[in-house]
């Protein structure tokens, strides 16, 4: 069984969400095995920048400034192919997902970013993205470094004569060794402190229903609370007994002093452990989700005290024996259906793949995208597109998040299809090629006039190679150059130039306005003044009398026509239906035309 087949806890691997989206990455959390005997992994996911909101996007910009380098400034989209979010949120998948492994660290600022890009298969994260509230904050396992987190410590000792510091303002004095007071006296006030303290549990109603027995309330009064209490007793009364002794009946009650162990009641202490089940030591995370009416410092306090109790250890006990029983390891061969999704080959004759111009590939896919946004049959190689799934990107170019998937390619909006450009950057091979004089293997003028027509790769290379072989680098730098665009004079300065340099204006260069400009004595062609049509009296046709008279309701003109109806005789019905269709469309377009 090779190394890289074997999955254990811990392992960061790529998993499949589908046939034609990027793999996901994963940390694995667990392995288990399922009723039907299955393999499953309980996995932490990692998220890709398209994975976030765009909201807070600038934020992880911001985060990642103090990490650039000269050598990762030149390949920005590559490092953001490289970056990865934890999300803190676990999931199930099988074994079968699993496409390979990669390696995933957290990003500290003695690395290069430019370490990952080289790197095949490797992935850094430095903030984590909560999806509830749609944040980023930092992992609390990033280690603080520099002038603004540690202290600066002196090189040269100070004498005790020039240290003019209080010591009373900066720490409180809590104990003092130089007192009158015996060790063996000082063991006796603690006997008395702990047994006021077993009679304070009695009398207490709530200490009662914890600590029922007698031999419960001398533990809980022997903890290192009430010992803690009493010394302090002891040196706020200057370490007399028997004042301090007076101060543990105060009041005419006995004192009771409680720690974290004895305030949490049942519940919360359930709680507390179903938190550190699902959290660990992330204290933070505990006291946001478990027990907000807490303190962190309570939490804290608490867990070191339960780390000493019975019930600490059965749990322990009972995590080994299910260690025990859990699989370790699992063996997951290399993904063989490498072609899935790949286009048939007869529709990738010709291919040539858009991001890398190859011309020869294993297997043909479609461009991620490229349909969507109104480019369909554009094709890339398998080693683009495994590149594509694992990095999440079209190399060249990297993912954009206002673009989609391919940044050359905008994909669609919710909304409709929009219009979209096509870019085309030129390689060397092509600039190199355009300077090319005219030959059998390319003439620019022709592949001009057809640019869709296939041209023979291969031979353009090797012409190309042979001029460059032939022709200094100073020449070819010169013809590679951009041509500096022509520019124009305007003509004021072309007036200058010819000699004439008097900024005055004539009267006679002066326009005039319309009123003021001479007017002929007799235009030639005057314009034609428009005449209001006069109206007849009765119309002459017979047609729009008759129709006239019909709408006035019979009161228009006297003794108005008839309409007049033509009513074919019997032999032109006889010679119409002798005619075909096709001439009687012909004279239906021409009725005026005399028929034989």
């Amino acid at each position: 069984m090779a190394a890289n087949n074997m999955y254990r806890t811990g392992d960061y691997v790529y998993v499949d969400q589908g046939p034609s989206v990027p793999f996901g990455v994963r940390r694995i959390d667990e392995l288990q095995k399922s009723a039907t005997g299955n393999v499953e992994m309980e996995v932490m996911i990692y998220l890709r920048r398209l994975d976030l909101s765009k909201d807070v996007l600038p934020m992880a910009d911001e985060n990642l400034k103090e990490f650039w380098d000269e050598m990762s400034k030149k390949y920005p989209a590559q490092v953001h192919e490289r970056e990865l979010f934890l999300s803190k949120t676990t999931e199930t998948i099988s074994a079968t997902q699993i496409r390979g492994k990669c390696s995933v660290g957290l990003l500290h600022k003695a690395e290069s970013l430019f370490s990952y890009i080289k790197q095949e298969d490797t992935f850094f994260y430095t903030l984590v993205y909560d999806r509830t509230n749609e944040s980023l904050f930092e992992d609390r396992g990033e280690i603080k470094i520099g002038s603004s987190y540690q202290a600066d410590v002196p090189t040269e000792m100070i004498r005790p004569e020039d240290d003019t510091r209080r010591f009373a303002d900066l720490e409180d004095l809590v104990w003092s060794p130089d007192n009158n007071l015996s060790d063996k006296v000082i063991d006796q006030f603690l006997v008395i402190a702990r047994s006021v303290g077993t009679f304070a549990r009695a009398v207490d109603e709530a200490s009662t229903l914890k600590q029922p027995s007698l031999h419960m309330s001398a533990a809980a009064a022997s903890r290192d609370i009430t010992l803690f209490h009493a010394m302090e007793l002891l040196h706020n009364c200057k370490y007399d007994f028997s004042r301090a002794s007076l101060k543990l009946v105060e009041n005419g009650s006995p004192k009771l002093s409680c720690d974290q162990m004895e305030d949490w009641t049942t519940a919360e202490a359930g709680l507390f452990e179903e938190a550190m089940e699902k959290y660990g030591k992330g204290f933070n995370e505990i006291w946001t989700d478990f027990l907000p009416w807490k303190t962190v410092k309570n939490i804290v306090e608490y867990y070191y005290m339960w780390k000493t109790t019975d019930r600490y250890v059965q749990q322990k006990r009972v995590k080994a024996v299910e260690s025990e029983h859990k699989l370790k390891q699992v063996y997951v061969p290399d993904y063989a259906k490498l072609g899935d999704g790949a286009v048939p080959a007869a529709a990738a004759l010709g291919a040539i793949c858009l991001c890398c111009r190859s011309t020869s590939s294993q297997a043909w896919y479609e461009m991620p995208g490229a349909e969507l946004a109104g480019l369909p049959q554009c094709k890339i190689c398998q080693v683009c597109w495994l590149a594509y799934r694992k990095y999440s990107a079209m190399t060249p170019g990297g993912m954009n998040k206002d673009f989609g998937m391919v940044t050359k390619f905008p994909g669609l909006p919710k909304g409709g299809k929009k219009a979209t450009t096509l870019f085309l950057m030129p390689t060397l091979l092509a600039k190199v090629a355009r300077k090319m004089p005219k030959s059998k293997v390319i003439w620019m003028r022709r592949v001009g006039r057809k640019p869709f027509r296939l041209l023979d790769q291969e031979a353009i290379k090797s012409a190309c190679c042979k001029m460059v072989a032939d022709k200094p680098p100073a020449i070819l730098k010169q013809r590679l150059a951009k041509k500096k665009s022509k520019t124009y004079i305007s003509l004021a300065k072309v007036t200058i130039n010819c000699g004439y340099n008097d900024p005055a204006h004539p009267a006679w260069l002066v326009p005039m306005t319309k009123d003021q400009l001479p007017q002929p004595a007799k235009e030639a062609f005057p314009k034609r003044v428009r005449q209001a049509p006069v109206k007849s009296g009765v119309s002459q046709n017979r047609i729009k009398v008759a129709s006239a008279a019909r709408v006035n309701g019979g009161t228009g003109t006297k003794n108005a026509p008839e309409e007049i109806f033509f009513k074919p005789t019997k032999v032109l019905v006889a010679n119409r239906n002798a005619l075909t269709n096709k001439i009687i469309k012909k004279l239906a377009r021409r009725p005026t035309k005399v028929f034989n």
